[in-house]
């Protein structure tokens, strides 16, 4: 398979407003030798029939699928790609002109980083901006949930993922390809986090370059998969997160420390820092369950799984405190 500069793998989900917006945002850019493969991941819109205005262009390359999740449509996309280096791009966001050429330089130039990013342009349906998130430093989802400081404060992009996922979608991640091909990275089957935990997985295998520019436009709008399942949907996208944030953080401390002394430090940030959800014994036992070995044991991924009865006892406390309040 011969291998060229850059894929742009686009998993693409019932956006047949947008999706043509996101494959000629990336055809865009003219300077780097690049393919864009679209996985459908079974819409039943008429994404299918949006894609035929762009099938034409030599470097598209458009798979169907039935529907199985973003999850499984980034690992076959991932799975296809001949580009040295891999960008996501969701079918409802858009790239910036230079955005593939900012980012590609820059893991040209940091042979050590696992992942590139960029500022974020948030802009509404209808494409007006909304603001602009600078990393992990404006505009976070939640803000830390208790007095500083931080672990976000230490200026390390990888730590400051044990706080809040500031790269914020997979729309925002690039990185070279031997993430999967050497290293086996794949997208775990998660319903909301599974950028997050494609992200701290890569972060074992080098340091996070974030160009300082909005150079990818996400898009915020009523089908957004963070706004589905109300109360229900809230609990369950909580659950994940503290239990990839449990699985990922003392790996990533103990990379980060030079010693035991500043390793003590950073547990101590953790508690501090890490998403809770106002639910401090929930991931205090994660924390516990994930233990410190290199690899999650099996009990542990487990945890996840939809009819698991740690899962299905967080969902029921929480949907019961709801309907008191």
């Amino acid at each position: 398979m011969s291998m060229i500069d850059v894929s742009v793998v686009i998993p693409s989900y019932n956006h047949a407003a947008f999706v043509v917006e996101a494959v000629e945002s990336a055809l865009a850019c003219r300077r780097v030798d690049l393919e864009i493969v679209v996985i459908d991941d079974g819409s039943t819109d008429d994404s299918r029939d949006r894609l035929e205005l762009v099938a034409g262009d030599p470097r598209v390359r458009i798979e169907h699928q039935e529907n199985r999740g973003a999850h499984a449509a980034l690992n076959r996309g991932c799975e296809l790609a001949r580009g040295r280096l891999i960008f996501i791009l969701n079918s409802d966001d858009a790239y910036h002109p230079d955005r593939i050429e900012r980012l590609k330089a820059r893991l040209d130039a940091s042979p050590e980083a696992a992942l590139a990013a960029s500022h974020i342009e948030v802009v509404d349906g209808a494409g007006s901006t909304i603001g602009v998130k600078h990393a992990w430093k404006t505009l976070p989802p939640w803000k830390p949930p208790t007095a500083g400081p931080y672990l976000s404060g230490l200026g390390d992009p990888r730590l400051a993922l044990l706080e809040t996922n500031w790269l914020a979608t997979t729309s925002n991640m690039a990185f070279p390809s031997s993430l999967i091909r050497d290293h086996g990275l794949r997208f775990a089957p998660l319903r909301y986090a599974h950028d997050w935990d494609f992200a701290l997985a890569a972060c074992r295998h080098g340091t996070i370059e974030v160009v300082e520019e909005p150079l990818v436009r996400y898009r915020v709008h009523g089908a957004n998969t963070i706004d589905e399942g109300g109360a229900d949907g809230r609990a369950a996208m909580h659950f994940e997160i503290m239990w990839v944030v449990a699985r990922h953080a003392m790996a990533l401390l103990r990379s980060a420390a030079a010693d035991e002394a500043q390793l003590a430090h950073l547990r101590e940030l953790l508690w501090k820092s890490a998403p809770r959800f106002d639910r401090d014994p929930v991931l205090d036992q994660l924390l516990l369950l994930r233990g410190a070995a290199a690899t999650p044991p099996p009990e542990y991924d487990a945890l996840v799984s939809g009819d698991h009865p740690f899962r299905s006892a967080f969902l029921d406390q929480v949907g019961q405190k709801s309907s008191q309040q």
